[in-house]
């Protein structure tokens, strides 16, 4: 008994060493029914850049019409104290393209001539400075010169350099002018001969009887009721003195040191260009002249 049961011990031992040993049959692989899809890539359509075309500086308007034209002095900050002679100005534009030989600003220094500025990313620097104060105006411009009436296209500061004084001193709120035009120095005519007075009246309500602006050129003087630019006609090539003051009703001027500018302009000489052509044909016409004058 207990023989037939270790040979069947034996026999099962035998039987399974045989079964982990003999290799499994090879399955032979599996065709899909429906074949496989390649992966398609995820494709994002293409944008173009979108093109910024900067605004024109030759429109004398505002890039948004419609809108005002708006400038604010930033630097130097109202009653401010500069611990230097030389001060930058930073100006900023609102609605209001600047450049070379367009759109431009114009600032004005206590009571000097104006100062042309077409750089909005540039200060605009004053240099020499007295100690004091010191009074600044800021103005926009078309390309002809002429400034925007907008309210919000001018701004003023009173600052100061070192110390604090009144040496140019004008209050807000008392009446004064700022002429823009003529500037000192070379005034061009316009296409139809003329030179502008282009100015801006401050506090000052103009009128019969209110308040005039006398234009005195060469000493020859004109009286007037309106704000607008006034067409100087007629000058004559040379040097020319404008003094602009604001007089009251009984035709007294206003006792306020901005309340009178004075301007010394020239007119150059206008010389036309010549035609090489016909310049050599004159000097040739010159040099036959001077010679049957040489010869009787």
């Amino acid at each position: 008994m207990w023989l037939e049961r270790g040979a069947l011990v034996l026999f099962v031992g035998a039987a399974m060493a045989m079964a982990q040993t003999e290799e499994e049959p090879v399955r032979k692989a599996m065709v899909p029914e429906e074949g496989v899809r390649a992966t398609e890539p995820h494709l994002e359509p293409v944008r173009k850049a979108e093109k910024h075309e900067k605004p024109r500086t030759d429109t004398g308007t505002g890039i948004r019409p419609g809108q005002p034209v708006a400038v604010k002095i930033e630097t130097p900050q109202e009653e401010q104290v500069m611990s230097w002679e030389t001060v930058d100005v930073f100006l900023r534009l609102e609605n209001y393209a600047i450049g070379d030989g367009g759109n431009r600003v114009c600032l004005i220094l206590d009571n000097g001539s104006p100062i042309e500025h077409d750089h909005d990313l540039k200060p605009v620097i004053l240099r020499g400075l007295s100690p004091g104060a010191h009074t600044l105006r800021a103005y926009v411009v078309r390309p002809d010169g002429k400034m925007i009436r907008d309210p919000e296209a001018w701004d003023r500061v009173n600052f100061h350099v070192r110390r604090k004084d009144f040496s140019n001193f004008q209050p807000m709120d008392r009446p004064y002018l700022t002429v823009n035009l003529p500037m000192d120095g070379n005034a061009y005519p316009d296409a139809e001969g003329k030179v502008w007075l282009d100015l801006r009246v401050h506090n000052a309500p103009l009128g019969k009887e209110k308040y005039r602006v006398r234009m005195q050129l060469d000493g020859v003087s004109t009286f007037l009721e309106k704000e607008e630019p006034y067409p100087l006609a007629g000058l004559a090539e040379g040097r020319h003195r404008l003094v602009v003051d604001l007089v009251d009703e009984d035709g007294d001027p206003a006792p306020e040191i901005y309340a009178r500018v004075e301007r010394t302009f020239e007119i150059p000489r206008i010389v036309k260009a010549v035609n090489p052509t016909e310049a050599d044909s004159a000097n040739l016409w010159l040099k036959r002249k001077r010679q049957q004058q040489t010869n009787h």
